[in-house]
């Protein structure tokens, strides 16, 4: 578990970096409590499953449940003794791992819509399944770093393109037949490597899984992107006989559909979005939101790494009375809430890193927008920058003097003026001053 930061890092204003993510086995202390993050096979919960995480989180937390950027779900605020009562409620409802390290090795994200949405070339279940399987049972891939991720795309509407994976498997179309082009994470882009048939896509991602491991790596959490060329080549080879990618394969884009609220593709009902403000539900909410899907039969709800809940919709009518029980619970339903366009930590006091109430500051700025050429904004209570590592327009971090402004860049980037936190109730005017 963390240690407090010492008073020499907190003087300097630099953060904690951990290396390693919480699981269940391996839970996290914060200031709120133990974190204990919940790695949902395939991406989603049953109704049942759903439940019992908010009694869970009632009983031996502080009732908050976070969802996180990875696509799992936190339990905050949980009490060290009680451990032992949530591993048995986890272990009742098939949400445990056998071990620790086989739980921090499965970092497998798949489609959100994965067998719903028409558009997509591949049913790509199967293939997240096999490949989760095959970390939690295989003990020298548990030497992986525990940032290491892959991701599992099948091609469709709400595409995964824009979230950053060491090892990337995507559907495409070769020659009139359904391939899955494999890529490896590198500073700038992805690096498509080949294409496999979808049965043996799993296994091929394992490949350079292995390879990986066996082969040097910069430094102890070194992620794929941080290899030198030699070590890059091996990974090349790992593929062996795999067909060369597509030339004009291009696929890092971001998806340009809303995400929340009615998802129709080709003018089709296909699910329901609701969205966690600033990424944070109550466990009455997620009971809420299990009942009132039960209620219409709408099977499992699906995660997503844009802390957005994905349920199936059968009917309009189904649609409409979930996302009125999703408004009246406090998810996000509307894609044009402010909210939405905000990525915020915990902050404090539930981060021991942060130097600010984020959550606070994210919803003093949601009040103030739309901001003329601000699409994505990023409040940060420390420079590691948690809850979003891509760049965002506006990024605002905090540390002891106050909040660093950043446009176009991460939290770990320097920023280009700093300001005190009463100034974000007038952001216009600070954004005037050029920054």
């Amino acid at each position: 578990m963390s240690a407090r930061p010492s008073a020499d890092t907190r003087a300097a204003g630099l953060p904690t970096v951990k290396g390693w993510c919480p699981g269940a086995l391996r839970p996290m202390q914060t200031g709120d409590g133990l974190i204990v993050r919940v790695r949902p096979p395939c991406g989603a919960l049953g109704t049942t499953q759903i439940r019992a995480l908010a009694n869970i989180a009632r009983t031996h937390g502080n009732g908050l449940v976070d969802l996180t950027r990875r696509a799992n779900l936190q339990l905050r605020g949980i009490d060290e003794h009680r451990l032992p009562d949530v591993w048995r409620a986890l272990s009742e409802i098939g949400l445990i791992d056998a071990s620790p390290d086989a739980e921090s090795v499965r970092n497998v994200m798949v489609s959100p819509l994965a067998s719903l949405d028409p558009s997509e070339l591949h049913d790509v279940r199967p293939i997240a399944r096999a490949l989760e399987h095959a970390l939690a049972e295989t003990p020298p891939l548990w030497a992986l770093p525990g940032k290491f991720g892959f991701v599992v795309d099948g091609g469709g509407l709400l595409s995964l393109d824009d979230e950053r994976a060491d090892i990337r498997l995507r559907a495409i179309t070769a020659n009139q037949e359904v391939k899955i082009a494999l890529g490896i994470d590198t500073p700038s882009r992805t690096e498509w490597l080949g294409m496999v048939d979808p049965a043996t896509a799993a296994a091929a991602a394992i490949r350079l899984a292995e390879a990986f491991v066996r082969g040097p790596k910069s430094t102890p959490r070194a992620r794929i992107r941080d290899l030198d060329d030699a070590a890059l080549a091996t990974l090349r080879d790992a593929l062996g006989t795999a067909e060369p990618p597509p030339a004009a394969l291009a696929l890092d884009h971001p998806s340009s559909a809303e995400r929340v609220g009615r998802i129709e593709i080709d003018r089709e009902l296909v699910a329901i979005g609701l969205g966690a403000p600033l990424g944070r539900i109550s466990a009455d909410a997620l009971s809420g939101l299990a009942e009132a899907a039960a209620d219409h039969a709408l099977g499992a709800i699906r995660l997503s790494p844009w802390r957005t809940l994905y349920a199936s919709a059968g009917t309009d009518a189904d649609a409409v009375s979930l996302l009125a029980a999703g408004e009246r619970l406090g998810f996000v339903t509307d894609a044009r809430d402010p909210l939405i366009a905000i990525d915020a930590c915990p902050g404090a006091p539930a981060c021991r890193s942060a130097w600010a109430d984020t959550r606070r500051a994210a919803r003093q700025i949601a009040a103030q927008m739309p901001l003329p050429g601000i699409g994505s904004i990023h409040v940060s209570g420390c420079a590691k920058g948690c809850a979003r590592s891509r760049p965002a327009d506006l990024v605002l971090v905090a540390g002891p003097a106050g909040f660093g402004i950043v446009r176009h860049g991460t939290a770990s980037a320097a920023p280009d003026a700093i300001v005190a936190p009463t100034a974000l109730t007038d952001l216009p005017a600070v954004l005037r001053t050029g920054i």
